[in-house]
């Protein structure tokens, strides 16, 4: 099967920085798989996705190619891959209602009317669980708590029907309670939309539960990468037995159902 998304020997570097923020990654993402980068803070794992996402400005590709063998062109962001930030906020305009934040990549995207955009933003609000989704189009971001703004920005990002969806962070600014429901409201998504997801986290237990590969990163570098249940059972770098040693009991991890944040 060609791969959606690969890299190949990519090295990223930023100015005045002695070492490269990404060295030589390559890896390759099937269309429909769930991959989970996981590492501690510097580790690389941000700048790789926004390097996927080409929300790098500052940074200089030194070496290697990010390339989307399946669509055999370059990516476009909004129809071709979808994002979401760490901070809910960050992810809306304040002083937008919600209905057009979410209408509006699927209608640039998807050559559609204000009405049928809205139309199908009502129906995203809905998947993501928002209460009372009609008058949710009217309200404004401030309006919501952190976890509702957070499944408003998952329906934004998902409005154009992209192939990959990329959260990057999307759940640790969230409380444990809200976070499960986030990761299992993803997990959901990613299944019924039937798109690809990478999602960036440090938390190695969010990780083996959501992806079907875990990939880790260390000091730019990747270091590991598996299906998720190996890297947990028999990790073979040094660095992933510590993330797993320092971790909370994996079988501790919050699995809950039902309730939207």
């Amino acid at each position: 099967m060609t791969a959606l998304l690969k890299l190949e020997g990519y090295t990223l570097t930023y100015p005045r920085q002695t070492e490269p923020a990404l060295i030589d990654i390559s890896l390759e993402l099937a269309a429909g798989e769930k991959l989970a980068v996981i590492g501690e803070s510097g580790s690389g794992k941000s700048t790789l996705a926004r390097a996927v996402a080409c929300l790098n400005p500052r940074g200089t590709c030194e070496s290697g190619t990010i390339s989307w063998p399946s669509l055999g062109r370059s990516a476009q962001a909004g129809s071709d891959f979808g994002m979401v930030f760490q901070d809910p906020g960050s992810n809306l305009n304040p002083v937008l209602r919600i209905g057009e934040q979410v209408a509006e990549a699927a209608r640039e995207h998807l050559d559609l009317s204000w009405k049928e955009a809205e139309a199908v933003a009502l129906d995203l609000l809905k998947k993501v669980q928002i209460p009372q989704p009609e008058a949710a189009l009217r309200a404004y971001p401030h309006q919501f708590s952190g976890g509702q703004r957070q499944r408003i920005a998952i329906a934004a990002a998902i409005a154009a029907r992209p192939r990959l969806l990329i959260a990057d962070e999307a759940t640790s600014a969230l409380d444990t309670l809200v976070q499960a429901e986030i990761v299992r409201l993803i997990e959901t998504l990613v299944t019924t939309e039937k798109m690809t997801l990478m999602f960036i986290t440090h938390d190695i237990a969010l990780a083996s539960q959501l992806a079907d590969r875990i990939a880790v990163m260390h000091r730019g570098r990747l270091v590991e990468i598996g299906p998720a249940e190996e890297i947990v059972a028999n990790p073979r770098d040094p660095y992933t037995r510590h993330l797993l040693d320092t971790h909370i009991d994996l079988d501790d991890a919050p699995r809950i159902s039902g309730g939207a944040a």
